[in-house]
């Protein structure tokens, strides 16, 4: 079954083997991307995928597919960036790029179980990954149609995994592609909570980035997959808390990161653990920096080391 906090199935990658025939980036998650792309490239050969549809007057947020020569000195920082944020992916493939544009149009818009349309981010690589799951998790077959292999950056697991399309696959109407861009596919509710999940890992992965950024001790004292466990822990109880904005689990990262893992913290620090357990208001974010505060100033009042071995 598709876990998709878990590291990508499929062969680990390094940025430098990275040999894709396209790039995907999500513009949703990639501010002033098609700006980016004329940093990187004098003259880029890519497709708006919003252009000449009735989305393009939210083409600032739009999928950019963008056919990549290998060696170009632009390509490095593109990929480097796309691990960092997951902001896209690599596509292989032989087709040509406006079959693949065709393609890729007809999921821009999805309907729900309930019969209303939703907006499909597949250019995030982990709902890509939902997408190409098998049908039994929740796939969507017909995604793979132009597409022979996808590399997936990942900014927790640290790597690119590489998923080829499996040889046995067949899908409904070869020339798939060609179907109409109004024909909005029909997901599944198992597709749906498999796309839930990846927008909480999305919040995840920048809980992480913020903790590489201003407490890179965490990840120098513990496994990767110790520090992705707990902070996932600690995200998910939040939220069950009602501390639902990026800016009051932004802060409760921060605690994390003065004093470890959760189950540390009705010892080292029972006030913010009494705070976390109770209701906040609204969304959290004023209690939150409370606790974050005081965290900050507990960790400067004790000796260097470890908050889980402090004396209460």
């Amino acid at each position: 079954m598709l876990d998709v906090f878990n590291a990508p199935s499929g062969v680990k990658l390094r940025g430098a083997d990275v040999q894709a025939d396209y790039i995907l980036i999500d513009g949703s998650m990639r501010a002033e991307a098609e700006r980016w792309l004329y940093e990187l490239f004098d003259t880029p050969d890519y497709r708006n995928l919003f252009d000449g549809t009735k989305w393009a007057e939210i083409r600032q947020v739009a999928p950019l597919l963008v056919r990549v020569e290998q060696g170009h000195p632009g390509l490095e920082p593109l990929l480097k960036e796309l691990q960092a944020l997951e902001c896209g992916y690599g596509l292989i493939s032989n087709e040509p790029m406006d079959a693949i544009v065709n393609h890729l149009r007809r999921f821009i818009e999805a309907r729900h179980p309930l019969g209303y349309k939703v907006l499909l981010r597949f250019s995030d690589p982990t709902v890509a990954r939902v997408l190409l799951a098998s049908s039994e998790s929740g796939g969507v077959s017909d995604y793979w149609s132009t597409i022979d292999g996808v590399q997936l950056p990942d900014a927790l697991w640290d790597g690119w995994y590489c998923q080829r399309r499996d040889d046995s696959w067949t899908s409904d109407n070869d020339r798939s592609s060609e179907k109409s861009v109004e024909a909005a596919y029909l997901l599944s509710e198992l597709t749906l909570t498999h796309l839930a999940d990846a927008d909480r890992r999305s919040t995840l992965v920048k809980l992480f980035r913020h903790l590489k950024a201003y407490f890179p001790g965490r990840l120098t004292n513990d496994p990767i997959a110790v520090v992705v466990g707990a902070v996932q822990r600690l995200m998910n109880e939040a939220i069950n808390h009602g501390y639902t904005s990026m800016q009051a689990l932004t802060h409760w990262c921060s605690v994390y990161g003065y004093l470890g893992d959760l189950a540390a913290w009705n010892r080292v620090a029972p006030a913010i653990y009494q705070l976390f357990q109770e209701c906040p208001r609204d969304t959290g974010g004023p209690e939150a920096r409370q606790a974050a505060l005081m965290a900050m100033e507990l960790a400067q009042t004790h000796d260097a080391g470890r908050a889980e071995q402090w004396e209460q």
